[in-house]
């Protein structure tokens, strides 16, 4: 009941259509609801405009083979729903979700070019950062309120001096391992929602808030009908999934905020024995398995910034390889298409599958061979079920999806080919669907826009305003 009379509503069983208006405009006013107001009680409610209400940091290893990940097209808006590179090409029905940030600089500090200065540096934007420091994402997360971030991985190994994600009083060297596992970690985010529970959307343990969110749920076709009728077209999609978000809130009446426990476990995400075929054909399915938790998180309100640590750059120590059956149908697609690894070349060549190479890094370091290229191409199609899973949801247009590595040219190592794909929306405020070239790719050469920038960029669209680091600048998006 508390809830209900600080936001001036004070009787579950007062469910006129009028009390509820007014208890939305009141959450509204406080920044819940965010930007459902803009829909059901019209924009003048809400002067500041759009912005991000969650992002995630989504993190791949040893970089891409430019040639085949750069755009076709030039900077600018992204025209027509063709692949825009072989790379890229699983986001292709995403075009008008997207910002290509080609040849971003990697801003990581001292050393950049090694792989684990540089998994310590991406998100912290200094390798050296210091034990009272962190990284953007906790930066982000500890301005907007107590949820914290929640950091999950697949198959990252046990150095925790190389994991990307650094809370504040921590030491460097003794940074957390997130939780690599699905099963794991979606019994941990249950009990979040109503004691635990198996996956089946148990809602919220407060039946007063729970009576009220269903008034609420009942008033849903009408305000739509009020609300919307004389709205600009383009802002129906975002109105409808602010509608998405609230019913998610009503938790179990409505079976959209969940989370499945019955998915799959994985004991081997810091084995030091050799793995079989078997165990490397896990992979994607861990990582889809935990994509859905963290929007699963999302949904459920139980987080607003997510960090996911695809393994680790440099060689994994045989947690991963590329030869699993996506990644291996995605290199016969590449050979058979002729793609080629740079300019003039011949077409990328095959190898034999589960050869003896374990891992990414070796692969990066021979780009004329097929494997570095379709594991770039994979981890780009987990990109493309990332943002399926959030508009099925409905926050897509309030969700940021920063897809990044901590090298650019995996065969060059340095930071400055950087690619990185920013995905999703910030509710208006951010203009998707564009290519913005960010230097020259070369190391040393010339830089227009780093990470420091973009991650600047982020926490803006968050609400943050005043980090604690100046380096953190913004002005690339």
């Amino acid at each position: 009941m508390k809830l209900f009379n600080k936001f001036g509503f004070t009787s579950v069983n007062e469910s006129s259509s009028r009390s509820r208006r007014k208890f939305l405009r009141n959450l509204a006013q406080a920044g819940v609801l965010l930007p459902l107001a803009g829909s059901m009680l019209g924009q003048r409610v809400l002067a500041q405009g759009g912005s991000a209400q969650r992002v995630l940091f989504l993190y791949y290893p040893n970089g891409v083979v430019p040639y085949n990940w750069v755009p076709q097209q030039g900077p600018g808006s992204i025209s027509g729903s063709q692949e825009l590179s072989f790379g890229l090409g699983p986001l292709s029905s995403w075009h008008n979700r997207l910002i290509v940030l080609q040849n971003l600089t990697l801003d990581i500090g001292d050393g950049a070019g090694a792989h684990y200065n540089d998994m310590r540096g991406i998100l912290t934007g200094n390798n050296q950062i210091g034990y009272g420091s962190a990284s953007i994402d906790h930066l982000i997360a500890e301005q907007l309120g107590s949820e914290g971030v929640l950091s999950l991985g697949v198959r990252t190994g046990n150095r925790s001096d190389i994991m990307i994600s650094k809370p504040r009083n921590v030491e460097s060297g003794a940074r957390p391992i997130p939780n690599n596992d699905p099963a794991d970690a979606a019994q941990k985010l249950a009990v979040g929602i109503s004691g635990g529970g198996g996956g089946g959307g148990t809602g919220g343990n407060d039946p007063d808030k729970q009576a009220y969110y269903d008034a609420i749920l009942d008033d849903f076709d009408s305000l739509a009908d009020v609300t919307l009728e004389n709205a600009q077209r383009d802002k129906l999609t975002l109105h409808e999934n602010a509608l998405k978000r609230l019913r998610d809130l009503a938790g179990n009446q409505v079976g959209e905020c969940s989370f499945n426990t019955n998915v799959m476990s994985d004991p081997y995400y810091a084995s030091s024995s050799p793995l079989s075929p078997t165990e490397w054909q896990m992979f994607p399915h861990l990582a889809r398995a935990q994509v859905d938790n963290i929007v699963g998180a999302f949904s459920c309100g139980l987080h607003r910034v997510a960090t996911l640590q695809l393994s680790k750059g440099d060689e994994n120590g045989n947690l991963v390889n590329y030869s699993y059956d996506e990644c291996w149908q995605m290199a016969q697609d590449a050979i058979s298409q002729g793609v080629q690894h740079s300019n003039g070349s011949g077409p990328v060549g095959p190898m034999t599958r589960w050869y003896n190479e374990f891992a990414s890094h070796s692969a990066s370091h021979r780009p004329g061979d097929v494997p570095h290229t379709a594991q770039v191409r994979w981890y780009h199609s987990l990109l493309a079920y990332t943002l399926q899973q959030l508009e099925n949801k409905g926050l897509l247009d309030d969700t940021l999806v920063v897809m990044f590595s901590e090298v650019g040219d995996g065969s060059k190592h340095g930071g400055a080919a950087g690619a990185v794909t920013l995905a999703g929306g910030a509710g208006g405020a951010l203009q998707m669907g564009r290519i913005i070239n960010c230097g020259d790719g070369i190391n040393n050469g010339q830089r227009i826009y780093g990470t420091h920038q973009l991650f600047g960029d982020i926490a803006r669209y968050m609400g943050v305003n005043s980090l604690p680091e100046n380096h953190w600048s913004g002005g690339v998006v």
